[in-house]
């Protein structure tokens, strides 16, 4: 089994502490679609179960739900490429319920469920604006993963939602990336581009932004940690290593990082931080677990 240490920025963004652990998309994606077949039985009211499939020679053919359970139709959930693609793919919530609209170059940032002067001093410490003309946008709510000492190496991609029905996945293209999270640390960003046509994005604190797939197949237990201002200083001097310079070649630039990050010793003293700043065990929706 693998750990990993995962916390949000507290200092930029005092909301993380509500924070949703990573969700398992595979059972999250069965559990959804199970539930919408369910749904539909009831609308029905079908003493049958029976459901009609129209062909091209105008006539219509009955056929009955499976009778082994709701799971059963979707069939593919048994097939393993299906479950090896979402092995180790975990989905991360917003922590804000939060509308950004753009129209005509004009950008219209707000609360979902208020409107305050304070908005704008929200949207400036949290949206970057990277390219109106491209439609580019940054959203940073301060996320990190960290392995422990026994993985000093372990891949992290970060994806578009693509198993969600959500305005995330509809109306933005979502950047990818990837690092080593057993070599470096640092906080996520997430940034898209508005699709053609659209031009609202909604973080809801109840749907998926983003997936973060962790490139193995062994177990992984998560736990929790609070970031602490000795971690904000140890992030600040990775990131001041980037500036004022010109950039590597891209093939070079991560494994350029990873040896200023391993010559410092880095790892170790960030996992003394981690450790001492553990937070209680808790279950998949965030409820502490009594011992």
């Amino acid at each position: 089994m693998i750990t990993i240490y995962w916390t949000l920025n507290h200092f930029v963004a005092p909301e993380g502490m509500r924070a949703s652990p990573p969700v398992p998309i595979l059972n999250s994606f069965l559990k959804s679609r199970t539930q919408r077949v369910s749904q539909n039985k009831v609308r029905q009211k079908n003493p049958d179960n029976k459901f009609h499939i129209n062909v091209a020679d105008g006539k219509s053919y009955a056929t009955t739900f499976d009778e082994q359970g709701l799971i059963d139709d979707l069939g593919y959930h048994r097939c393993p490429a299906f479950a090896d693609e979402l092995l180790n793919l975990y989905g991360i919530k917003s922590i804000y319920d939060y509308d950004i609209e753009v129209k005509n170059n004009q950008v219209s940032p707000r609360f979902s469920q208020r409107n305050e002067i304070s908005d704008i001093d929200f949207f400036h410490k949290h949206v970057i604006i990277r390219s109106i003309k491209h439609r580019l946008f940054s959203f940073p709510q301060g996320f990190a993963f960290f392995t422990d000492e026994n993985t000093p190496s372990l891949m992290m991609s970060q994806l578009p939602p693509f198993m969600e029905d959500n305005t995330v996945a509809k109306n933005v293209i979502v950047v990818p990336g990837q690092f080593d999270i057993g070599k470096y640390f640092r906080t996520l960003d997430f940034a898209w581009h508005f699709r053609e046509g659209c031009n609202r994005m909604k973080f809801d604190r109840d749907s998926i932004t983003f997936y973060l797939r962790f490139h193995t197949k062994e177990k992984i237990k998560f736990q929790r940690f609070l970031w602490t201002e000795e971690l904000s200083q140890l992030n600040q001097m990775m990131g001041r290593a980037k500036q004022r310079k010109e950039p590597e070649i891209i093939s070079k630039a991560l494994q350029f990082y990873y040896n200023i990050f391993d010559k410092y010793n880095f790892k170790n003293k960030i996992l003394k931080i981690i450790k001492e700043n553990l937070c209680k065990e808790e279950d998949s929706e965030g409820n502490v677990i009594s011992r």
